[in-house]
């Protein structure tokens, strides 16, 4: 996530505002203390304007490459 936002130009508080969310969110789910449901991370990824289902199938050859 952190590499989308910084690559989005965005700081934690940017993306936060954009999703209409607290800092503090967007810096749990950085550092991996807070999980992410799939509608939440649609939200994200539209808010970085990246393509969610690219995104998403990234992250589901990732998850199963770590088996």
């Amino acid at each position: 996530m952190r590499a989308l936002r910084e690559k989005a130009g965005m700081t934690q508080r940017d993306l936060a505002e954009a999703l209409g969310r607290e800092h503090g969110m967007v810096a749990r789910i950085e550092l991996g203390e807070r999980r992410v449901d799939l509608v939440e991370a649609y939200e994200l990824f539209k808010a970085l304007k990246v393509d969610p289902v690219r995104e998403t199938a990234v992250l589901m050859k990732r998850f199963a490459e770590a088996g």
